[in-house]
C-alpha cells in the first residue's frame, strides 16, 4: 500500500475518534485491523479503505452507503461477515460476489429490489439476512450449499 494512501487513512480515522470509537493509530495497528465497524461514518470512507487486506468483518450500517455498494467492496478478499443493514442501499454491485470467504451476509432493510443473479458463487455463505426484503430470490440461491439461516420479509 502506498504511504499516501496509510495516511490518508490513518487521517480519517484520527477525524472520527471520539471517546466511544478508537481507530488504529499507526500503520502496524492498520494493518493488523480484522474488524471495522463503520456505523454511521461511510459517506465519508476513503476509497483506500479497501486496501486493508486483514480485515474478516466490516459493519457499515445504520444509513452508511445511500445508494450503490461501491465496487471496491471486491478488494476485501478476506472477508468473512458483512453487515449491511439499514444502509439504505438501492442495488447491490455484483463485485459483492467476489468475496469468496464470505460466510455471513446481513443485507436487511435496504432498498434494493433485486438481488442480481451470481449469489452462487458465494460458496461458503452460511447466513444470509435479507429481513424487510420483498424482491424475488434468484434461482441460483439454491446452489448455496452451505446455507444454513436465510431470514426474509419480517422475520427476526
Amino acid at each position: 500500500m502506498k504511504k499516501k494512501s496509510i495516511e490518508k487513512i490513518l487521517k480519517w480515522f484520527k477525524s472520527m475518534e471520539n471517546e466511544e470509537y478508537k481507530f488504529p493509530k499507526t500503520k502496524k495497528e492498520l494493518f493488523k485491523l480484522e474488524r471495522l465497524d463503520l456505523c454511521c461514518f461511510c459517506h465519508r470512507v476513503p476509497k483506500e479503505i479497501a486496501q486493508l487486506k486483514n480485515i474478516k468483518k466490516l459493519t457499515v450500517n445504520v444509513r452508511g452507503i445511500d445508494g450503490a455498494l461501491p465496487k471496491q467492496i471486491k478488494y476485501f478478499k478476506n472477508l468473512e461477515e458483512l453487515n449491511l443493514g439499514l444502509t439504505y442501499l438501492k442495488k447491490i454491485h455484483p463485485n459483492l460476489y467476489k468475496l469468496k470467504k464470505l460466510r455471513k451476509l446481513d443485507l436487511a432493510g435496504n432498498f434494493f429490489n433485486e438481488i442480481p443473479k451470481g449469489i452462487s458463487a458465494l460458496k461458503n455463505l452460511e447466513e444470509l439476512n435479507l429481513n424487510l426484503y420483498f424482491g424475488n430470490l434468484p434461482n441460483d440461491i439454491v446452489k448455496l450449499k452451505k446455507l444454513n439461516s436465510m431470514k426474509l420479509g419480517f422475520n427476526s
